[in-house]
């Protein structure tokens, strides 16, 4: 254990914070966000919990880190998705195909226990409000890019947006439960899309 901590302290406190992070992530993605303690990412790097409080100084901002990690990788995930597409409508169905695919039960699962840790945990609180408002800026682009090119009938772009949000969300969180299958939340998806966003043609 000596050796170990020797060896943690000759790295460069990015490099050490970033590799913290990492695992905690890694232990969020496993087991839930929950998991992640200090003395549980420790003891998966071989390092003493004094080492990890150095970086983190409590559970509470651990966690809240994490989430954030993860959380922005799936946006930029589903982001990148979606730029690849040309139009609006083809947009919000690549969307769709990532967050309520199978490949999409990681986020949803991570934004579900979020939503019952933010309560006792303010620095994860403010780190999911600001996730949201990336989330609802993402679709509000894609329905005003609609709105544009005359694929969606939209009265109010952002009220649309947070609808949409919403229904993501449920339907997510219905699939990390097993209550819908995913094939099943993309067809529901689908038809409220249509109808939320008037789509044309």
């Amino acid at each position: 254990m000596t050796v170990h901590v020797r060896d943690a302290k000759r790295k460069m406190p990015a490099e050490r914070h970033g590799e913290l992070l990492a695992k905690a992530v890694e232990i969020a993605h496993a087991e839930g966000l929950s998991a992640v303690t200090l003395r549980r990412v420790a003891t998966d790097m071989g390092v003493t919990p004094g080492l990890v409080s150095h970086y983190f100084s409590a559970a509470e901002q651990l966690i809240a880190a994490a989430f954030r990690t993860a959380a922005l990788a799936d946006l930029d995930e589903a982001g990148s998705r979606v730029g690849a597409a040309s139009s609006a409508g083809e947009k919000i169905a690549e969307l769709l195909d990532y967050v309520l695919g199978e490949q999409g039960d990681d986020g949803s699962a991570l934004w579900l226990e979020t939503w019952t840790l933010r309560r006792r945990n303010a620095a994860l609180a403010a780190e999911a409000e600001e996730l949201t408002d990336r989330w609802l800026a993402c679709i509000a682009a894609i329905v005003a890019c609609g709105v544009d090119s005359g694929e969606f009938t939209v009265p109010d772009v952002e009220v649309a947006a947070r609808r949409l949000l919403i229904m993501i969300d449920g339907l997510g969180a219905q699939k990390v439960v097993r209550a819908v299958p995913a094939e099943e939340a993309k067809h529901i998806a689908r038809v409220y899309v249509s109808s939320e966003l008037g789509v044309n043609g």
